[in-house]
C-alpha cells in the first residue's frame, strides 16, 4: 500500500488528499473548506473541490461539502 493511500492527519483532524500536478498533497484539516485552504497553501495551481478526496474510514473518496 502506498503512503498516500493511508490517513495521515494528526489526532483531532480529518485526513484529506489533494491531487496536484506532481502527485497527492496530504492534508489534515477540520473540514472541507479548511482542507481547500491548506491545499491552496501547498500549490500555485487553482484549487478546486473536484481534486480533493477525504478519508472515509476505509478509503479516500471524493470530498463533499461547501467549497
Amino acid at each position: 500500500m502506498n503512503v498516500t493511500d493511508k490517513p495521515l492527519a494528526a489526532p483531532g483532524l480529518k485526513s484529506y488528499r489533494y491531487r496536484g500536478r506532481y502527485g497527492f498533497i496530504m492534508i489534515g484539516a477540520t473540514g472541507t473548506p479548511d482542507a481547500l485552504n491548506e491545499a491552496r497553501r501547498s500549490t500555485d495551481e487553482s484549487v478546486t473541490l473536484d481534486h480533493l478526496e477525504e478519508w472515509t474510514g476505509a478509503r479516500y473518496e471524493p470530498a463533499r461539502g461547501v467549497a
